[in-house]
């Protein structure tokens, strides 16, 4: 557990335009005003028992300003987190970027994220369907794709600035064909991801933009519209078969080189392959390496407590026995 004396080795490294969002969206006046925020939220935890979380500055942080500095928002969101992450073990524990298997399921691109941010400051993660096995996922099995997906958005969380600015999502529904779509949808999968995606994880999704949509998306949607949040449909976007929209909003340099348009010689995030590649490098760095391996070494999580008023679901994961 992480102590008042370890708190002042955090440095907020933010930019001023990002300090004004803090300040502005967020409700984070001032440095000193955080530091008893997040030293009360601390003290919330450590009294509770049935809760078992990391506690340094910076994680407990995360959850303040996804809350909008609301110490009862933040504690249910901290709480609901663990309490998704236990009850799926399968998806969370043991997250290694390390592991070949994981490795490969991530170089199938479904989720490709330059380190560049838009024009808004936001990162942009470009889901993408067409180097994705069907056989692959028959074979090895759909909790290994969730699995990859969770370590590559806890990646993503551990940037402070998409904690602050958020991020867009694109999806590309090319090479997305009826039997793919079959072998990677299963409505109680997404239903639990969905809700953890938008209540429990602290992130903030500006917008999902949706390019290429297949000759059978009335059925994605069928599927999909009725576990979504209304905040997010608001923000859900379709576009043909055209990026215009999207350079408008996010700019060029954020964007794989495969989505730019032929004129283009600004700057570049590099190919898919190329970012991908960062990406994993990134995510081995011993920084992130370390932190990984603790959040999903199953020694965190929630306990039912029966006639409390906050009572979850969830159980610790006793793999350390």
């Amino acid at each position: 557990m992480a102590s008042e004396e370890e708190d002042s080795k955090y440095v907020n490294h933010l930019e001023e335009s990002s300090r004004r969002i803090c300040h502005d969206e967020l409700h984070e006046r001032n440095d000193a005003d955080t530091l008893i925020a997040v030293q009360t939220l601390r003290k919330w935890v450590l009294e509770h028992e049935r809760l078992r979380t990391p506690t340094d500055y910076r994680f407990l942080l995360r959850f303040l300003r996804f809350r909008k500095f609301s110490q009862l928002d933040a504690r249910k969101a901290l709480e609901h987190f663990w309490t998704v992450r236990c009850s799926h073990p399968e998806w969370f524990v043991g997250e290694d970027p390390t592991d070949e298997l994981m490795q490969k399921v991530i170089r199938m691109q479904m989720m490709c994220c330059p380190k560049q941010r838009d024009k808004h400051g936001r990162r942009v993660m470009i889901m993408k369907f067409d180097k994705v096995d069907v056989d692959f996922i028959k074979t090895t099995g759909l909790h290994k794709l969730y699995r990859a997906s969770s370590l590559v958005l806890d990646w993503m969380m551990y940037d402070e600035h998409l904690q602050v600015e958020g991020h867009v999502m694109i999806a590309d529904f090319r090479g997305l064909t009826f039997e793919l779509f079959k072998a990677m949808f299963n409505r109680e999968f997404e239903e639990k991801y969905t809700e953890y995606f938008h209540h429990a994880m602290p992130n903030r999704m500006k917008s999902m933009d949706v390019v290429n949509e297949p000759h059978f998306f009335d059925l994605i949607w069928a599927m999909i519209a009725p576990i979504m949040p209304q905040k997010m449909k608001d923000r859900f976007h379709l576009h043909g078969h055209s990026l215009v929209k999207i350079y408008e909003e996010v700019g060029y340099e954020c964007l794989p080189e495969e989505y730019l348009p032929d004129e283009y010689d600004g700057p570049k995030s590099g190919t898919c392959d190329e970012i991908v590649d960062a990406m994993l490098e990134d995510m081995t760095h011993p920084d992130f390496l370390e932190y990984i391996r603790d959040l999903s070494s199953g020694k965190y999580g929630v306990h039912k407590v029966k006639g409390d008023h906050m009572e979850t679901e969830g159980s610790f994961r006793k793999i350390v026995e």
